[in-house]
């Protein structure tokens, strides 16, 4: 800040930047952080020597330091000195996100300099302190659990922080306010803050315990299968991981316990919401199975880690060594919990699925029609897992060529559904659409289109126009109008969702294969051979990479190609 007056400019450097403080006559004029391109010009210029051969990883270390000028300074610095563990910038940038030592190893390079960063605020800290805000360095410490530069939702703290500390800290610049419309604002704090106090945290595991019980508290108001809940598990997301990445291995099992157990539940709230990060969730699973592994590998929430990695492999395609690992937590879940757990029939239930997913449908069609009978008689006739599960003999029934029974399946599926759970609860949904597909297929085509068309309707209001089960749906429709003789209008509707499914869903995902397919169908039968057979040819050898020669849908793209071009 400067004030001019008799020829004279004071500057003043001040962590309080409201204007109000300091009267008259000065002006206030914020120091912003490095934009990243010149944050990571930063780190090359001083570690000429460190490769960055992609020329991003450069630019996501100098993102994952805030674009603070002197942490770049010494992180660059740090990577040229002969003593350094780590000799590139993901490494170190990957030594951070996973809470390894690496703020601390900058003290074997230049201690002072670190020291005074880390000064900075804790000189802000004691001044709160001197104010007669007693918690104020607490409550940074809490902050700093979470995910830094991710808006923490201020309703998660609001048992445990006043607010008269958050402005005070916010006063001082060492957190910001993001406004939410029409709520209380969330809060970020600068990432080298937040490496800086987790590295005084690692033998005073109060604080991080602390932080898992505000993530539980918020967890528990959450429901997994309410649309209305998912934008909440987004935001809630990103700060679980980061307690999974760098406290887990500090917490006592009560607090690990917990903390595992959120987890789960979040990731099957990405796995619902299907977005393309969230499709997969691999990256929580994989950092709630080695949270979880210190439970013991027979511990039930060891177990539920590794079925979590199991619904991601299904999801990335990997569906082979789904279904081994599905195999070695089912016989782990008998021996633990026993035949009748639900957890274990749910693991039964994802075996099947990574079957089917293999094209062995006959085989898991049997296996599903055992499952159902035993979880009639341990779960109830209309329980919300055994009508899933009748939905899902639908698809190994219609795959294998019976579509009027996949139709009935369903039919009788949804009924209950709808009487159980609502008319619009994910499940119900599912069971629906699913209906309106195995109509069509059936060739009820008439009726198939007033069910796609009231189906897409509802999904588009309730999930969201590019939630992969509105897309299909679509896509669903689309087939009922080429059917029905309407060309023009079906491939109009297949390019739009292709354009979305292209953004939301990977490139390899089977549904977006089974689109393109579509498309090439509905240009083949106007007499368009030559762009069909393009198109068929790129789902054919994608198919043949990711599902194998001889899976079923492979086939089938094979015999498209002899029959229209």
């Amino acid at each position: 800040m400067g004030a001019e007056g008799g020829g004279i400019l004071t500057v003043v450097t001040t962590r309080v930047g409201d204007p109000q403080v300091w009267g008259g006559g000065m002006r206030v004029v914020p120091l912003k952080l490095l934009d990243d391109i010149t944050a990571a010009a930063v780190l090359r210029r001083t570690a000429p020597g460190i490769p960055d051969p992609d020329g991003r990883q450069a630019v996501e270390l100098a993102r994952r330091l805030g674009g603070l000028p002197l942490a770049l300074h010494l992180a660059g610095v740090y990577l040229t000195s002969p003593f350094a563990r780590w000799h590139s910038f993901a490494d170190y940038r990957r030594a951070l996100d996973s809470g390894q030592a690496a703020v601390t190893e900058l003290d074997a390079v230049r201690s002072d300099a670190w020291a005074t960063v880390s000064r900075t605020w804790e000189l802000a800290l004691d001044a709160l302190a001197e104010q007669g805000v007693d918690r104020a360095r607490e409550v940074l410490y809490l902050l700093a659990c979470f995910a830094p530069t991710t808006p923490i939702p201020m309703a998660m703290l609001a048992s445990s922080v006043s607010e008269q500390i958050l402005r005070a800290l916010a006063e001082m610049a060492l957190i910001d306010a993001v406004p939410v419309p029409g709520g209380l604002p969330d809060l970020t704090l600068h990432p080298v803050v937040a490496d800086t106090c987790r590295a005084r945290m690692t033998t005073d595991i109060s604080i991080p315990e602390l932080a898992v019980r505000l993530v539980g508290t918020t967890a528990e108001a959450l429901e997994i299968e309410r649309p209305a809940d998912w934008p909440h598990w987004e935001k809630l997301i990103p700060h679980v991981e980061a307690l999974l990445t760098w406290a887990a291995p500090h917490l006592g099992t009560p607090a690990l316990l917990s903390l595992s157990q959120v987890a789960g539940r979040a990731h099957y709230s990405l796995w619902l919401i299907g977005n393309r990060e969230g499709a997969g969730g691999e990256g929580i699973a994989r950092l709630l199975l080695a949270a979880a592994s210190r439970l013991g590998d027979l511990h039930p929430e060891a177990i539920e880690a590794r079925h979590v990695l199991g619904v991601t492999l299904v999801a990335r395609g990997r569906n082979r060594e789904a279904e081994d690992l599905f195999r070695a937590v089912l016989e782990d879940r008998r021996s633990v919990l026993g035949d009748g757990d639900p957890r274990t029939l749910l693991t039964r239930d994802q075996l099947i699925g990574a079957i089917m997913a293999q094209g062995r449908y006959g085989e898991a069609e049997q296996m599903y029609r055992d499952l159902i009978a035993d979880q009639e008689a341990f779960l109830g006739p209309e329980h919300t897992d055994t009508l899933t599960t009748i939905v899902d003999l639908a698809w190994s029934v219609g795959m294998r060529g019976d579509a009027e029974q996949a139709a009935d399946l369903c039919r009788r599926a949804l009924e209950v559904d709808r009487r159980v759970l609502g008319d619009e609860h994910p499940r119900t949904l599912d069971a629906w659409a699913d209906l309106a597909h195995w109509t069509n297929e059936g060739g009820a085509h008439q009726d198939a289109e007033a069910l796609s068309a009231q189906v897409v309707n509802t999904l588009s209001r309730v999930l969201g126009a590019d939630h992969p089960l509105t897309l299909t749906s679509r896509a669903t429709l689309a087939r009922t109008l080429a059917a029905l003789g309407r060309p023009s209008p079906a491939e109009s509707m297949l390019r739009d969702v292709l354009a979305t499914m292209d953004r939301v869903l990977g490139a390899t995902d089977a549904r977006l294969l089974t689109t393109r397919r579509d498309l090439a169908n509905v240009l083949a039968a106007q007499g368009r051979t030559h762009q069909a057979e393009r198109i068929y040819r790129q789902v054919l050898d994608l198919q043949r990479q990711h599902l194998g020669p001889a899976h079923p849908e492979t086939l089938k793209t094979s015999r498209s190609i002899a029959l229209h071009t």
